[in-house]
């Protein structure tokens, strides 16, 4: 008895998970639409919606015009604001905090300025801090996002070349802490997601993200708008070159290593001696300075390579380029899309579209609040709330 009404409830949820998603992904929509496009009858329907209205997740918010004679169909809208959430996005210089709703939307948010040298619990300690103060008062915060710069083990422990973190347990650490759900993403994935779900792009079904940022080159794969968790996405330490640069994972040869803005301003500063940033670079070689020159040739001929493997092993529609200080020089940026369009049309592959976007931060953090928000109203939320 007891195992067949545990498998109702399941069913249950199971079937609230469903017609949420469509909401919250379509809304305003009608229970006519919701019945039609999740295959569940419109008396299902009703109380499902019912349970959602009594919870606050949804608001009926007029009518939608229908054809013919008789009564217009009551629009269901997705509340945001129902519950709120708290996304951090942790970086070598900065974190983020912030105060959100279900949708990602910013209520709150403040920076913390971080140093490479800080240690790992230094910097939690310091963001436990802000989150208590963001929950003194407040009843209405289900969980917290987080996005960093490192891989994330499935139990939420975050290991960081860059950031010289091992197996830091930031899912455990603050769940006791705060009560609260937790759940952790590299902040590649976040800004992807966040970038995705901004464009709503729905005419291209094979997207790379492809993230590059102080902290690192990143890879993100969505097909047919679910992001593809297969794909591990450290595409800064595939393997080049065999120039022997030690990498932060220890290797020699990473793409981060021989293409990153470190990289050119360091190699710069071997051939010619003089210090200069990566925008000083590039405009020395466009007046013809010998070593600029040369440095911006061998950052184009890697990154060349590396857009090219993107082409060969995804053959996407479409690549998004968070740009930063790295793809903001348009002759690097230029020269790589253009070896990738040229080697797919040779090799007779799908031709991707291109498109460059500037996400900052705080997209990030918006990110992390969204894959927050999936995981608290999906399957695998707690029961209390779906």
């Amino acid at each position: 008895m007891f195992e067949n009404a545990a498998n109702v409830r399941f069913i249950q949820k199971i079937n609230r998970v469903k017609v949420l998603d469509y909401i919250r992904k379509y809304s305003p929509v009608s229970r006519n639409e919701l019945s039609k496009a999740t295959g569940l009858s419109l008396s299902s329907i009703t109380n499902i919606v019912s349970f959602f209205m009594d919870s606050g997740l949804v608001t009926e918010t007029g009518r939608i015009k229908t054809e013919g004679a008789g009564r217009k169909a009551v629009k269901i809208e997705f509340t945001a604001n129902a519950m709120s959430l708290i996304a951090i996005n942790i970086e070598t210089d900065e974190a983020t905090i912030s105060l959100t709703d279900l949708s990602g939307g910013i209520i709150s948010s403040e920076s913390v300025a971080l140093s490479n040298s800080d240690s790992a619990n230094k910097i939690l300690s310091a963001l436990e801090k802000s989150v208590i103060d963001i929950l003194n008062g407040r009843n209405d915060v289900k969980a917290i996002g987080f996005a960093v710069s490192g891989h994330v083990s499935a139990d939420g422990k975050v290991s960081s070349g860059i950031m010289h973190w091992d197996c830091v347990d930031v899912k455990g650490r603050f769940e006791k802490s705060t009560g609260l759900a937790v759940y952790i993403s590299n902040n590649t994935k976040t800004k992807g997601l966040w970038t995705l779900r901004a464009l709503n792009d729905e005419t291209h079904k094979n997207i790379i993200f492809l993230d590059t940022s102080s902290d690192g080159i990143g890879i993100i794969n969505a097909y047919n708008g679910e992001i593809n968790d297969a794909v591990a996405g450290e595409f800064g330490h595939t393997i080049i070159s065999d120039i022997p640069n030690k990498c932060v994972c220890g290797n020699t040869g990473c793409l981060e290593s021989v293409c990153s803005v470190s990289y050119v301003e360091s190699r710069y500063k071997e051939l010619s001696g003089e210090r200069a940033d990566i925008a000083q670079i590039n405009t020395l070689a466009q007046n013809g300075d010998g070593a600029a020159v040369s440095v911006m040739d061998e950052a184009c001929r890697y990154m060349s390579a590396a857009m090219k493997n993107l082409v060969m092993i995804f053959e996407p529609d479409l690549i998004i380029v968070n740009a930063s200080e790295l793809f903001n020089i348009e002759a690097l940026y230029n020269t790589a899309t253009e070896a990738a369009i040229e080697h797919a049309t040779r090799l007779a592959m799908k031709v991707p579209d291109f498109r460059k976007v500037n996400v900052a931060s705080l997209q990030s953090a918006q990110g992390a609040a969204q894959i927050a928000a999936d995981r608290l109203l999906g399957i695998d939320g707690p029961d209390d709330i779906l």
